[in-house]
């Protein structure tokens, strides 16, 4: 592409930095998948020595509008931060192709049907199994050959099988887990704080000792000499969301120290925020699997109730 079309490259890089400007790092290959996507209608690299320049140029010029939108929707209506978030960039393809597809005119019914399977596809990770190519090539044939945001859920419904979060989803499940960023959306949306100075969780708080960090509840170390293997210890049902310097002031506390600390200056609600069970019998180390059984069904509500409050199911 670069040689038949000069400074592209350059092109690519300043929309690259505008996209940061919002939080979102968005790699080269994917803004090329971009201009792939609006001027083929599909997202295979493999026809773009057959596509004309002028056709490469206009779907540069979509893309760029659809991947405005998607990072709009994401920030927004989703409460999706930045790309971190994400199971897969390749959300912000599908996004960015029904923004053009509709001319962002989306009916209030349309974009509670998108942020739904947004949400849901994302939780599942969607993209993330199989040939991912085939599957964006799949959502994009429903975006742009019918007029029907609601079509999208249908492809997930045949891969996953459900839709709701069970609590032995999260069984295993830790932070490379698609489930892991949605606990963190439903925590923050149900008013999670930090445990120490009470800030609102956000991804994008100003100075490293606030930056957030997962924490794990029961401490890694006191679990490792108890016995417990590496995935039961990094559970998500472990893990809680603090900023960096509220987890080095922690450190490898007992739980049922620092927690008792915690409801005495904050309120039970910082726990129950948090999914966090306020039995303090539950928070000692010999009962962690009781500990883990609970905040799953804990969380598994949340997480079922943020989706459902976000879409307005």
């Amino acid at each position: 592409m670069t040689s038949r079309w000069p400074n592209l490259l350059k092109e690519l890089e300043k929309f690259q930095d505008e996209c940061e400007q919002s939080w979102f790092t968005i790699e080269l290959g994917q803004l090329v998948r971009g201009i792939v996507i609006f001027a083929t209608k599909q997202c295979l690299f493999r026809s773009v020595s057959s596509t004309p320049v002028d056709a490469l140029k206009e779907g540069w010029k979509q893309a760029q509008e659809g991947l405005r939108f998607a990072i709009n929707f994401l920030r927004t209506n989703a409460s999706i931060e930045d790309e971190s978030l994400l199971s897969s960039p390749m959300f912000i393809h599908a996004l960015a192709a029904v923004s053009r597809v509709k001319d962002n005119k989306l009916t209030a019914d349309e974009q509670n049907k998108l942020l739904h399977w947004l949400l849901v596809a994302n939780a599942r990770g969607r993209y993330s199994r199989g040939s991912t190519e085939t599957l964006l090539n799949e959502d994009l044939a429903i975006i742009f050959r019918k007029d029907d945001i609601g079509a999208l859920m249908e492809p997930v419904k045949r891969q996953f099988g459900r839709l709701h979060i069970e609590p032995g989803d999260l069984a295993g499940r830790g932070v490379n887990s698609p489930l892991f960023s949605l606990s963190y959306l439903a925590l923050k949306a149900s008013g999670a704080k930090d445990w120490y100075s009470g800030l609102g969780l956000s991804l994008t708080h100003q100075g490293k000792l606030h930056f957030i960090q997962w924490h794990h509840i029961i401490p890694k170390s006191l679990l490792k000499a108890q016995g417990y293997e590496t995935g039961e210890i990094n559970e998500i049902a472990n893990m809680a969301f603090i900023t960096g310097q509220t987890n080095r002031r922690i450190s490898n506390k007992e739980a049922t120290g620092y927690l008792v600390d915690i409801v005495a200056k904050q309120g039970e609600e910082a726990l129950h925020s948090q999914c966090v069970p306020t039995a303090s019998e539950l928070w000692a180390t010999e009962r962690y699997r009781d500990f883990l059984q609970s905040r799953r069904v804990a969380l598994a509500e949340r997480m079922n109730r943020f989706i459902q409050d976000k879409a307005k199911l």
